[in-house]
């Protein structure tokens, strides 16, 4: 949605096309997407829709197996790309991909696959059965180098490749007085800050073992923000809820505001294809550290040659978890280390120009461009 925006600002016309209308977050929507950008789906014919969803309905209940909604959907797709003139066709989820890659053949235009990380899990998992979609694409578009190599290591007959790194839109209005004042926690106090998603894949548990381990052992007042809801999340609520220093606000509207009156970031996931995560990136826009775990497309935004912007942790051989050892560790050296601490948070700033929506769209346009060049 934001790269639609983004787009959109530039002049192009743009369309997005929900495949699963039903499931549409329309505050977010209304939020995060200009009126110039149309939003396209099966909704746009509500009697069509009801009849498509009935009659996939009976054909799984008497065969087992049901396609006739994504048939009509893949139709009204056709319909959609030629009656507005519809140019390049960018898709974002692999559900989007199959939907998407049997219509690309009967409507000439440039067919670009932005992946994600999950064809990355697939490929973990041992399923590669997705290759002929892939093949399909006029070109491919990955959002981490890790993603690409996982790619070619395996296929060797596949479109252009290119990595282009998610850009982040941040509320730059936010004040780290605001934060602090909000939550009661002092001024010369130190905040690490967490935003994920509420899954146990994200490290939250190790990061509170950390973080309460850092408090004991350290002298100046610190602090550990927790952005995320779920009822995983609330399940640490109920064990560590009542641990000094510890802030659990639940799903938000707005992390970057507790993100703006953090020093420090924090992302021990042990999830298996963390693609590129985009906290990481919001962290650095805030000009915060990075602690996180050396996994995926991670060490790409903060260990860079010459350019560190955080500490990398490992995961433990033994639970397959991140070490709480190594993130108090971590945890306690950015306390104590001033110069290290304003080094890399000087580099976080400074990296995080190229992570901007702009920067990325710059990038989409150039792919596009050269993909409708190449039709013509």
């Amino acid at each position: 949605m934001n790269l639609a925006a983004e787009l959109a600002a530039r002049g192009h016309s743009v369309f997005l096309f929900n495949q699963r209308a039903h499931l549409i977050d329309r505050d977010l929507v209304q939020r995060l997407v200009p009126t110039s950008v149309r939003v396209l789906s099966m909704a746009d014919n509500p009697l069509r829709n009801f009849f498509a969803h009935k009659i996939n309905a009976l054909q799984q209940r008497l065969t087992g197996k049901a396609n006739y909604f994504d048939r009509q959907q893949q139709q009204y797709l056709k319909r959609c790309l030629r009656q507005h003139g519809i140019e390049v066709v960018s898709s974002h989820a692999t559900y989007s991909d199959g939907m998407c890659a049997p219509v690309m053949q009967q409507v000439p235009v440039p067919f670009i696959i932005t992946e994600h990380g999950e064809y990355t899990i697939f490929l973990l998992e041992g399923h590669y059965g997705f290759e002929s979609i892939l093949q399909q694409a006029t070109s491919l578009i990955t959002v981490s180098n890790y993603c690409q190599e996982k790619l070619r290591n395996v296929f060797t007959d596949l479109p252009p490749l290119r990595t282009i790194y998610n850009g982040v839109v941040t509320n730059q209005t936010y004040q780290k007085a605001e934060m602090r004042k909000a939550l009661g926690i002092g001024e010369l106090d130190f905040v690490f800050g967490m935003a994920a998603r509420g899954v146990a894949l994200k490290g939250w548990e190790q990061a509170i073992e950390a973080f309460l381990q850092t408090r004991a052992a350290m002298e100046r007042p610190s602090h550990f923000v927790l952005v995320g809801g779920s009822p995983y999340m609330d399940e640490l609520r109920g064990r560590f809820g009542k641990e000094a220093g510890l802030h659990f606000t639940g799903r938000v509207p707005n992390p970057d505001f507790y993100m703006a009156g953090s020093d420090v970031g924090l992302l021990p996931s042990y999830f298996p294809s963390e693609a590129l995560p985009l906290s990481v990136i919001e962290y650095m826009t805030y000009g915060l550290p990075t602690i996180a775990t050396g996994i995926g497309g991670i060490p790409e935004l903060i260990a860079r040659p010459q350019q560190e912007a955080g500490l990398l942790v490992t995961i433990d051989t033994q639970t397959g978890m991140p070490s709480v050892g190594e993130l108090a560790t971590a945890m306690q050296r950015y306390i104590q280390d001033q110069p290290l601490y304003i080094s890399h948070a000087v580099q976080a700033r400074q990296l995080s120009a190229s992570f901007t929506m702009k920067a990325c769209a710059d990038q989409y346009e150039e792919v596009f461009q050269v993909a409708l060049a190449q039709s013509r």
